[in-house]
């Protein structure tokens, strides 16, 4: 991604979110409905982030 000349553009949606995406694997991208995407994104973040609440609560 190319380095921003403003801080406003450090902070819009595409230099926070592309890089975020990219480093998402296949599996969590190419799920079919939002449901199991939330549950694969969770299950993501949970093997490969520091311990931190998930981002959505799958329970209904």
């Amino acid at each position: 991604m190319r380095q921003c000349m403003k801080d406003i553009g450090k902070y819009s949606f595409p230099h926070r979110t592309v890089e975020k995406w990219n480093a998402l694997n296949n599996e969590v991208v190419i799920t079919h409905n939002v449901h199991n995407f939330k549950e694969k994104l969770d299950k993501w973040r949970q093997d490969t982030m520091s311990p931190t609440r998930t981002l959505y609560n799958t329970t209904r």
